[in-house]
């Protein structure tokens, strides 16, 4: 085509102009929308505060290793969005006041990121104490429970420890199912002294000792009482007895006459020694509808009263049995029952049948 007849401006094609033109108008409106929806990031600092003072040299804070380091901030509220990096390849946290533990010397860039994309940063200078730091346990513990507890029954234990993840367990009892909801619950099935262990976050440890009484004690079994004085008993008055009540001496029962026999006991009853596995799979035959409840009296110590524990929960067996038959879900999506852990508590002294069943489903 003829240089003539195109349709050009400064020596530019008119379509060039076109494009540029559209180009400028989009990005003047892309830079009024960030304006527009721009929020500025507020000023706040970072602060540190240890258990101890500690000196505090060209605007690094130093603190000592295994020393509990609490970090917040001010110029944020409470509903702040902030994550925290500790700069020690340890995970982050999240929230507005947080607690941290270095275990290396070292020079370390704390960095606190507000709402995803505002950022400060905040140095600390970790170093090898000269002094012993009290940094046990405190002396109140804070786990609150009852500090005295019968066999079989269910024992609540909670926390003002705050934390993001909470491990239950018994010390003397490895065996018991370790609980991670706050609070937790606990049936002993024997007396003594336990001690409940709490851990948070994997990192701050606590203590309690409960005392479990036999709830099913006698007084046989108070032999440890102190004797009673006979001088703390008042005498009782002795009176004659009616005329009516004597009886003729005719009547008297000879000395050498054998004692009536007393009735002999009840066997004890005989139940059977399934493992767990094996347990676990009858109670998956309750979910498929092929076993029920008295399909377990032979194995259970108190047959559909047996005690349970269901996602965290306290039930009987047939409670239980009751729940898993049923399916979750609505209309033609429901799904059945899926067992997610299993754990039996036995009864040696009677025939080893199973006083408690752990159970988590979903």
């Amino acid at each position: 085509m003829h240089s003539s007849l195109s349709k050009r401006w400064a020596g530019i094609d008119f379509k060039v102009w076109t494009s540029l033109l559209v180009l400028v108008v989009l990005s003047v409106m892309l830079l009024a929308y960030k304006v527009a929806t721009n929020i500025p990031c507020p000023a706040f600092t970072i602060k540190a505060k240890g258990k101890l003072s500690h000196p505090e040299a060209g605007g690094t804070q130093t603190f000592y290793i295994n020393e509990q380091v609490v970090f917040f901030t001010s110029g944020t509220d409470k509903t702040s969005n902030i994550v925290w990096d500790f700069d020690d390849g340890t995970e982050k946290k999240a929230g507005t006041t947080t607690s941290h533990v270095y275990t290396t010397e070292g020079y370390y860039l704390v960095k606190a990121m507000l709402n995803g994309k505002c950022l400060q940063s905040f140095n600390v200078r970790i170093t090898q104490s000269n002094t012993t730091l009290n940094i046990s346990a405190p002396a109140v513990s804070p786990i609150i429970s009852a500090d005295v507890i019968s066999t079989g029954d269910e024992a609540l234990f909670n926390t003002s420890a705050i934390g993001a993840n909470y491990e239950w367990s018994v010390e003397e009892l490895p065996a018991m199912p370790v609980q991670n909801a706050n609070p937790a619950k606990f049936i002993f099935t024997k007396p003594g002294t336990f001690t409940v262990v709490l851990k948070v976050d994997n990192t701050k440890i606590y203590k309690k000792i409960v005392q479990v009484t036999d709830a099913g004690a006698t007084l046989d079994q108070a032999g440890a009482l102190p004797p009673v004085s006979p001088m703390d008993v008042p005498p009782i008055p002795q009176e004659p007895l009616p005329l009516e009540d004597k009886k003729p001496l005719d009547d008297a029962k000879p000395d050498n006459e054998a004692p009536a026999p007393e009735p002999a006991a009840p066997a004890a009853k005989s139940y059977d020694q399934l493992p767990e596995p094996a347990i676990r799979m009858m109670v998956q035959g309750v979910i498929d509808g092929k076993k029920n409840v008295e399909d377990f009296n032979n194995i259970l110590c108190n047959g559909a009263g047996t005690k349970v524990m269901a996602n965290n929960e306290s039930t009987t067996f047939a409670a239980l049995c009751n729940e898993l038959k049923e399916k979750k879900g609505v209309l033609i999506l429901k799904k059945k029952r899926k067992i997610e852990s299993f754990k039996v508590i036995r009864d040696e002294t009677n025939g080893n049948c199973v006083k408690i069943i752990y159970i988590q489903y979903k």
